[in-house]
C-alpha cells in the first residue's frame, strides 16, 4: 500500500463500476431528462467531470503547498447545477470525451502527487471521486431498473 492508502486504486475501482453501470443504459436514453433527478445521463457525465476537475484542482493546490479550498457545504450544489447548465449545449460525444479526459488528468495529478510523496488528507477528494461515483452508480442502477434493464 502506498502512503496515500491506495487512493488511486480506490478511485479506479469505483470508476470501473461507474462505467459498468453506464454500459447497461441504451444510448437513446442518455439524453432523456429524469435519469438522475431532473438530469439526463449526459448531464450526469458533465456533473461527474466537473467534480473530477475540482478534485484535480484540490490536489494541485496541495502540491503547491496551499489549502485545497473545499467549497462551503451550502455551495457545492449550486456549483454543480451551474456547471451542468453552462454545458447544456454540449453533445453527448463532447460530454463523454470530457468525462474521460478530465478523469485521466486527475489521475495523472494524483500519480504525480504520489511520486512526489505528497499526502492528500482524508476527506479532501473522497466526495468528489469514489464516494461520488458510488452515489451515482446507485442512481444509474435505479435508472436501469426503471428502464427494465
Amino acid at each position: 500500500m502506498h502512503a496515500d492508502n491506495g487512493l488511486i486504486e480506490r478511485i479506479e475501482t469505483y470508476w470501473r463500476e461507474l462505467l459498468k453501470a453506464l454500459e447497461g443504459i441504451p444510448e437513446e436514453h442518455w439524453l432523456v431528462p429524469g435519469a438522475v433527478g431532473d438530469w439526463s445521463v449526459k448531464d450526469l457525465l458533465v456533473h461527474i467531470a466537473y467534480w473530477d476537475a475540482d478534485a484535480d484542482a484540490r490536489v494541485r493546490r496541495i502540491m503547491a503547498g496551499k489549502s485545497p479550498e473545499l467549497p462551503e457545504d451550502s455551495s457545492w450544489e449550486v456549483h454543480s447545477v451551474e456547471a451542468v447548465a453552462q454545458r447544456a449545449d454540449w453533445s453527448l460525444e463532447r460530454a463523454w470525451s470530457n468525462l474521460h479526459e478530465t478523469h485521466a488528468a486527475m489521475l495523472a495529478t494524483l500519480q504525480a502527487a504520489r511520486e512526489a510523496g505528497t499526502v492528500i488528507p482524508p476527506g479532501v477528494i473522497d466526495n468528489c471521486t469514489y464516494n461520488h461515483y458510488a452515489e451515482h452508480i446507485a442512481d444509474l442502477h435505479a435508472y436501469r431498473e426503471r428502464l427494465g434493464r
